[in-house]
């Protein structure tokens, strides 16, 4: 059986366009075609519906790529088996990175994980959480690195790597930031109540952050005026620096907060949950684990 052949099936299924997989893999489309149509007939059986150019599973289709991922599945788990015994650690691995932070985050883990990992590729795709666990769980990517709340979606392994709390960001001049008040230790903490009049930014409503954020306003008691929920960290740092919103983003070391905005911690402190997610029968080769570990040293750090 050519696995490369099967490969190709789940590009398909993926893309729901010839032209799309074909493009992607580099083949001619004629070509790809021809396999599908071989592969049919061998079954005796249509896997996919064509109608014009977007593509849907049959019943079949969906128990032959199902069946087809876990193939493809064993195949790299049994060379990253082998490539440890032998040292060789020249495999690849597919990452889906997800929260605001994670083009930050992988920047700072791949510098460490390449120098000690000189001859492995990552595969890196930036993402939303849930997607990421969608796509560990058909095996199109090896592993998640996510943030979410204490909601499991899949039946997939999670492995806890850190608490990461939510913090509020606001302007400088705004006057409800000279409101908050000192811990003993210093950290400067605020009610969000005190902000339910102030428009906010929230990220996406699929992303984790949203979730969490909506969390916040319903303990707090108020739905917020939502001034822009959209994607991009910078963008967000900017609208609040120029005073027109405030938001509530993950706190982290790496991001550079810009002049003339406050993060202020609220009370009570919510908190989200990085994770390192894969299938639950997956093989974690050294360099799979090296990955979690910098990740959770990536997040634990002050």
């Amino acid at each position: 059986m050519d696995l490369r052949r099967i490969e190709n099936i789940i590009r398909i299924a993926e893309e729901k366009n010839i032209t799309r997989a074909a493009d992607k893999l580099f083949i001619s489309q004629p070509a790809l075609n021809l396999q599908l149509l071989n592969l049919e007939k061998e079954l005796g059986t249509k896997l996919f519906y064509r109608r014009g150019n977007e593509w849907s599973i049959t019943e079949a289709g969906r128990i032959y790529v199902e069946t087809a991922r876990k193939m493809v599945a064993m195949k790299k788990d049994c060379y990253s088996r082998i490539s440890d015994i032998a040292k060789l650690h020249n495999e690849e691995i597919a990452v889906g990175a997800a929260g605001i932070q994670a083009d930050y985050m992988m920047t700072t883990i791949y510098r460490q994980f390449h120098k000690k990992n000189p001859t492995v590729k990552l595969q890196l795709n930036i993402m939303k959480g849930l997607k990421a666990q969608e796509l560990v769980k058909n095996g199109t990517i090896d592993l998640g690195i996510i943030l979410m709340g204490d909601k499991q979606n899949y039946r997939l392994q999670y492995e806890f790597l850190s608490h990461v709390e939510m913090v509020l960001m606001v302007s400088e001049n705004n006057p409800l930031a000279q409101e908050s008040e000192r811990e003993a230790d210093g950290t400067e903490v605020i009610d969000i109540r005190k902000f339910k009049d102030v428009p906010f930014f929230l990220g996406p409503k699929d992303s984790t952050e949203r979730y969490v954020a909506e969390q916040i306003f319903e303990q707090a008691g108020f739905e917020p005026d939502i001034y822009m929920d959209a994607e991009g960290i910078n963008y967000e740092m900017a609208l609040v620096a120029a005073d027109e919103c405030a938001a509530l983003i993950p706190q982290t070391h790496d991001i550079k907060i810009p002049e003339g905005v406050k993060t202020l911690h609220l009370t009570p402190r919510p908190l989200m949950n990085a994770y390192a997610v894969y299938r639950k029968e997956k093989y974690l080769s050294d360099p799979m684990r090296d990955l979690i570990n910098l990740a959770r040293e990536y997040w634990t750090q002050e």
